[in-house]
């Protein structure tokens, strides 16, 4: 069988659609981020609320269910993100 049948080419092309939609998501998202001209690959907690207009419960929800959360060695409340971290679990969280 060298054609598909229509419901195989049907299905190939919505996933490659879907993987499209996916790796555009992540790329507008981490350019949202990453345009503040900001120079480190991270972001604090409170710019993450603001930028993505994100409540902090869900921060917590997203770290719950993987999110990771940087904390400088010194002594200090503050939280950091890697941008891409939080690019990747947006749009793999559909």
């Amino acid at each position: 069988m060298t054609e598909f049948d229509p419901l195989t080419a049907l299905t190939s092309r919505l996933l490659a659609d879907d993987i499209i939609r996916r790796v555009d998501e992540y790329e507008s998202t981490r350019r949202k981020l990453k345009g503040t001209g900001r120079i480190v690959p991270y972001i604090s907690k409170q710019q993450a609320l603001k930028e993505l207009d994100i409540t902090d419960n869900t921060l917590t929800n997203w770290e719950k269910h993987g999110l990771r959360r940087y904390k400088p060695n010194y002594k200090t409340s503050l939280v950091y993100y890697l941008i891409d971290d939080i690019s990747k679990f947006i749009v793999l969280s559909d």
